[in-house]
């Protein structure tokens, strides 16, 4: 999550073309078939299979909609399904469930906009519906629901008898109507989206293929915010839809453009700008401040000085998303700039991003794959540096990244 105080069309060539209607072929395929097509590929991982569009709500209808699980979990959604059928054949062909980072990712193949999905699987002989439904509900609820909850639920068969239960949760904030997967570069683009929870500002952050992240003017009307922008750049693009809701300022949509470049038939896991730099750090919170400071060096920044009047400020937020579960700007003690105030912190301009993920590595490796959020990481007007890491009793981290001049 992130919070800041401000923020001539190519030609493809004949290749390009014919890679572009191969791949339209490709995502003509119905939410059903993509299902059944990962449920029973218990063979190598099948290549991902992209939609044509990126839009929400997807939803779920005849048996599939039936289980008793959505009771649980929330809203029937036949996109999660599919990438809950994914995992699950990942786990049935004894490969790890799919980190963070790549399950955002397959939702983005998906078509599916939404934001911080979360994982969750049972296996074994003859599974117990009542402990299945008990262990769901105790995943559900360790983070409080923001906006619609909506699921994905798949059940497989594996041939030695046993079976295994897949889940993908969201909290859908916003609903996007169809944005392509796949555009000519300097191809124009029109942006809607719905807001599902109230929201009191919205902006776009675009990250292209090069060059730091941009903001693009959109209107919020209601709860509809729409913009226009060009994909001006061949490769790939990640469009964010930045909202002001109850929690402040986070991420409610996203989607990935292939401008005038096919799409990945797997994903490439990369480290992130600055990682090799935690190397032998004393601890998480030197980790990431020295992944910071390495990533910016690589843009030809200047690094971020220690301060630690930020580090308390950052600690204290950080503990109290860990005690809430739920990660936001404002929960209950004021936005940033009240929370700074009340510290007696003087400030030009000021920045937060905030994150909970497995490790520290993976937190910084999600801030800087998010436009908003490397935008705070490379913004020049910053000078000071502040951080705040805790650990829940499941081993998760939650961050706290306070910026300052």
């Amino acid at each position: 999550m992130s919070a800041a105080t401000t923020r001539g069309a190519l030609r493809p060539s004949v290749a390009a073309r014919a890679l572009l209607v191969a791949l339209a072929i490709v995502v003509s395929l119905t939410w059903a078939s993509l299902a059944h097509a990962e449920a029973v590929g218990l063979g190598a991982s099948p290549p991902l299979v992209w939609r044509a569009s990126t839009a929400s709500p997807a939803p779920l209808s005849g048996n599939a909609s039936n289980d008793s699980l959505y009771e649980i979990c929330g809203a029937p959604d036949a996109g999660l399904r599919s990438v809950a059928a994914r995992n699950g054949g990942r786990l049935a062909r004894g490969e790890p469930s799919l980190p963070s980072d790549e399950l955002a990712f397959t939702l983005r193949s998906a078509g599916l906009p939404y934001v911080w999905p979360r994982a969750w699987s049972m296996r074994g002989n003859d599974l117990d519906e009542t402990k299945v439904a008990d262990e769901l509900g105790r995943f559900v609820a360790k983070s409080k629901a923001i906006g619609e909850r909506r699921c994905g639920v798949a059940r497989l068969s594996r041939d030695d008898g046993s079976s295994i239960v897949s889940v993908v949760v969201v909290d859908a904030l916003a609903d996007l109507e169809p944005v392509p997967t796949v555009a000519r570069a300097g191809e124009w683009i029109t942006l809607k989206a719905h807001m599902l929870v109230p929201a009191s500002e919205a902006k776009v952050v675009l990250l292209g293929p090069r060059g730091l992240p941009r903001t693009v003017l959109a209107s919020l009307n209601g709860n509809d915010v729409r913009t226009t922008f060009a994909v001006d750049q061949p490769g790939v693009w990640v469009i964010q839809v930045l909202a002001s809701a109850s929690t402040g300022p986070r991420p409610v949509v996203e989607a990935h453009i292939m401008a005038g470049t096919p799409a990945p038939l797997k994903f490439a896991e990369t480290a992130a700008p600055g990682e090799d730099a935690a190397q032998g750090a004393a601890n998480d919170a030197a980790s990431l401040r020295a992944m910071i400071n390495a990533a910016r060096a690589g843009e030809g920044l200047k690094p971020l000085q220690a301060a630690s009047d930020l580090d308390t400020v950052a600690t204290e937020h950080s503990k109290r998303m860990r005690d809430m579960r739920i990660v936001g700007h404002e929960l209950g003690n004021g936005d940033l700039t009240d929370r700074l105030q009340s510290a007696g912190i003087t400030f030009r301009v000021r920045g937060e991003n905030l994150a909970a993920a497995s490790t520290i590595t993976r937190a910084h490796r999600a801030l800087w794959l998010s436009p908003s959020h490397r935008a705070n990481l490379l913004d020049a007007r910053f000078t000071r540096l502040g951080l705040g890491v805790t650990k829940s009793d499941d081993g998760r981290v939650w961050v706290t990244e306070l910026f300052a001049d």
